[in-house]
């Protein structure tokens, strides 16, 4: 990671640098301006990391241990199915503040853990998205800077849940297997992917299956690579990670549940008013896309489907009519006279296989992720944008591709996409209701709120944000340019100047072995 970052340009890292930042006072604007205690998630959440600081692994049925005053306790433990990797993190800070009769304070060191995450996973995003497009690629810079913008990483790192390492770890593990699509099975690649996946099964059940993904790409890079022993030795450590590290909490749920991912649908439809439904019936509901793909709305001021679609939606149906609009021109360029006569060269099947599986990775990690989500809904369980962190890159990824394509308004497209995130942030601090992410369902609306939200800290950290914000932007557009005017590097490093940027793009996502082909296919006659 950081040989990938030492070789941004100054612009780059200073872009990455103050998106980071940014992220960091978005979630301290969220932590600062929701009350502590109103929300039952949060609650919940915390009180696993409280006992697991006391050495033992709460129960649905037994509720909380840390019951603190003017708290709304939820009558069960909702979050016992969550394995407890973030809760071990957690422990120590809440652990030793809440036994000396501070749990606000307690509260607070977990949220401000989650400021400490949000910044990482931008850092983590820039990396990531260089594996993904190639280190010379101005997209992983936007992508960067569209992570650190959204409204759900802050509402999620400003609160104490466990959604956000594992969006960190998934976006550890694309970032882990694209390289090693480009360069092959290495056995440091082999030690880290492992590692990763193990931690992802050890945060979050839909982690894991999203990261089965990223090691089923893994798989058959390994093979189109033939190296067969290596991709084995993969496979095999891979799945000794995960049943290693949370097999045994797996079959916990089971025992106590009945289940692997240990939920208990029967409760919640009696008790929260959740009902069972088809999966058309879920697909065709307006809600689902309502709110499953809003990663950028803070809310209530601004319209949450009008947050969506400009934000979201038109970003990514510009990016996706951009390589449509790529791939028709190639294939014409190809049936062009002559195209034919410079022949085949060794390999290129298998090196245009790795291009697509490239491409595919993200695109099929985000989509298993929305299918296992679509299917949680059917047994009632609830459509949260949260859900969908931990493919956060891949959507950042399009919303990036979708700013950056017109070559000559591309500057304004970024600048106003931020304009429009920063005027839904103020009004959803004018509005004076902010919330913890699914306050308003949990909390009965007669409970009392006994703490004060720390309104000035909350204003001072997004007079911050805003002005990180802006200034971010603004280095995202220098650094764009500055990669555009010198031209990205290709697959070998060597920087050409003035090359089309989608041009640039598509050449820096080859595989290392295509300088190789390009060589030999100079070399013919």
């Amino acid at each position: 990671m950081t040989h990938t970052l030492a070789r941004a340009s100054t612009t780059d890292r200073l872009a990455l640098t103050l998106s980071a930042t940014a992220a960091a006072a978005f979630a301290l604007v969220q932590a600062f301006a929701v009350a502590p205690f109103v929300s039952g998630d949060e609650q919940a959440h915390l009180d696993y990391a409280y006992q697991v600081w006391h050495g033992r692994l709460p129960v649905f049925e037994e509720g909380l241990a840390l019951r603190p005053e003017h708290a709304w306790i939820p009558e069960v433990q909702w979050t016992a199915q969550h394995p407890p990797l973030y809760y071990l993190l957690l422990a120590p800070l809440v652990g030793p503040l809440a036994d000396a009769g501070h749990p606000v304070v307690a509260l607070y060191a977990g949220r401000l853990l989650g400021a400490v995450l949000a910044a990482l996973l931008v850092v983590v995003a820039r990396w990531a998205a260089a594996g993904l497009t190639g280190p010379r690629s101005p997209l992983p810079t936007v992508a960067a800077f569209v992570v650190a913008c959204s409204a759900v990483v802050a509402q999620v790192s400003g609160t104490v849940f466990n959604d956000l390492l594992a969006a960190l770890l998934v976006t550890v593990l694309l970032g882990l297997v694209a390289r090693l699509v480009r360069a092959g099975v290495a056995w440091p690649l082999v030690a880290a992917t492992a590692t990763v996946a193990g931690a992802c099964a050890l945060t979050r059940t839909s982690a894991m299956i999203t990261a089965a993904v990223c090691l089923l790409a893994a798989g058959v890079a390994g093979l189109l690579h033939r190296q067969v022993a290596r991709t084995a030795a993969l496979t095999l450590a891979t799945v000794v990670a995960v049943v290693g590290t949370a097999g045994w909490f797996y079959a916990r749920n089971v025992r106590l549940t009945g289940n692997i991912t240990g939920g208990h649908p029967e409760w919640a439809a009696e008790n929260q008013g959740r009902e069972v439904r088809t999966l058309p019936e879920v697909l065709a509901d307006p809600e689902t896309w309502d709110r499953l793909p809003n990663l950028f709305w803070w809310g209530p001021a601004v319209p949450r489907a009008w947050a969506v679609d400009v934000l979201v939606g038109l970003p990514l149906a510009v990016a996706l009519l951009g390589a449509v609009v790529a791939v028709v021109g190639r294939r014409l360029r190809g049936r062009a006279p002559g195209a034919a006569s410079r022949g085949r060269v060794p390999g290129g099947g298998r090196e245009r296989a790795l291009r697509v599986l490239l491409v595919l990775l993200p695109v099929a990690a985000a989509g298993v992720a929305l299918g296992v989500q679509l299917t949680y809904a059917t047994t009632g369980g609830g459509l949260y944008p949260r859900y969908l962190l931990p493919v956060v890159l891949p959507v950042a990824l399009g919303v990036a591709a979708g700013l950056a394509w017109a070559p000559r308004r591309w500057p304004v497209a970024v600048l106003a996409w931020a304009g429009v995130v920063l005027v839904d942030v103020v009004q959803w601090l004018r509005a004076g209701e902010p919330s913890a992410p699914g306050a308003a369902l949990d909390r009965p609306l007669e409970t009392a709120t006994g703490y004060p939200a720390l309104t000035g800290a909350a204003w001072a950290a997004a007079v911050a944000a805003v002005v990180l914000t802006a200034a971010a932007a603004c280095a995202v557009v220098l650094a764009v340019r500055a990669a555009r005017t010198a031209g990205p590097a290709g697959p070998d490093g060597a920087v050409t100047p003035g090359r089309a940027p989608a041009r640039a793009l598509a050449r820096s996502a080859r595989p290392a072995a295509w300088p190789a082909r390009a060589a030999r296919r100079r070399a013919l006659p």
